[in-house]
């Protein structure tokens, strides 16, 4: 009786250390997984409701506009362009275009001057007269054609106006809009025009007549008396094509014999020791105080 008891003693004691037994799955031992939505009476434990992301509010993400080709679709081109070339864009020959720039400041109801932002530095502007008033600042496209006031002064007479995407402002502008020339002192580091080199700031002083034709240059050097040291074309001043320049004076820019002027330019191109250099102005010329 008493070796029936040890025996059941001792498969009890086996079978309480025995382990779990283990899901062989290709060779690799893998736990029997229980039910996390089973409750420990066994009922089923309530998941929590998830939002219905159709019902959610949607974020539309705003449309980017390519400002580029959007001023392509529009066939658009700056401001001072057409005012190079004129000829193509004549109300009175029921030629049409579009231009584009930025409203200047003062730019209030229909009438209002147009910035070039391609060249210039903010002193390229034409005289407009708006299809619909605008404020100083818009960016925008104006689709019309050349007329002629009372006062027989051009402007860019639009018929519509497309707002476009605003750009990063530039450096401050050392000129008004519109051929005016500034007083002011030689900024930090300038040279004279014979020491000009690739985004100098630059003196001079004209040294011989003014161009004939927009695109000839103004012949300039150190000081008055001295050889000429180079030929600068100012903000603007590209040929028409064929010659054909409808430009008025008050679209030119008017310097005198004597004073001396500073312009930050661009590409120096030297030709030789004996012969004057040519550049072109980034900036509109500033008289030197």
């Amino acid at each position: 009786m008493v070796k029936r008891a040890l025996v059941l003693l001792a498969f009890a004691c086996q079978a309480h250390d025995t382990p779990a037994p283990r899901v062989e799955t290709g060779g690799s031992a893998v736990p029997i997984s229980v039910d996390a939505s089973i409750g420990s009476a066994g009922s089923a434990v309530a998941e929590p409701d998830l939002p219905d992301v159709d019902k959610q509010p949607k974020h539309e993400e705003p449309e980017h506009v390519d400002p580029g080709k959007q001023l392509g679709e529009l066939g658009a081109v700056p401001a001072w362009q057409a005012v190079v070339d004129r000829t193509q864009y004549l109300e009175r020959r029921h030629q049409k275009g579009v231009v584009y720039g930025t409203l200047a400041d003062g730019s209030d109801g229909s009438d209002a001057l147009l910035v070039d932002e391609t060249e210039g530095n903010g002193s390229l502007a034409i005289h407009t007269k708006l299809a619909q008033p605008g404020k100083a600042g818009d960016r925008v496209a104006l689709a019309g054609a050349w007329a002629v006031d009372d006062a027989h002064h051009w402007y860019w007479h639009a018929t519509s106006s497309t707002a476009l995407p605003a750009i990063a402002a530039g450096s401050a502008a050392s000129s008004p809009p519109g051929h005016v020339i500034a007083s002011g002192a030689l900024p930090a580091g300038a040279r004279p025009i014979s020491k000009a080199d690739d985004g100098a700031a630059v003196y001079f002083t004209l040294a011989g007549p003014p161009p004939v034709l927009d695109g000839d240059g103004w012949p300039v050097a150190d000081e008055l008396g001295n050889p000429v040291a180079a030929i600068v074309n100012l903000p603007g001043e590209h040929a028409s094509y064929g010659a054909q320049d409808m430009r008025t004076p008050d679209e030119r820019w008017t310097l005198k014999r004597g004073q001396a002027y500073w312009v930050r330019v661009g590409v120096v191109h030297k030709h030789g020791p004996d012969k004057p250099m040519t550049m072109m102005a980034r900036t509109p010329p500033v008289r030197v105080n």
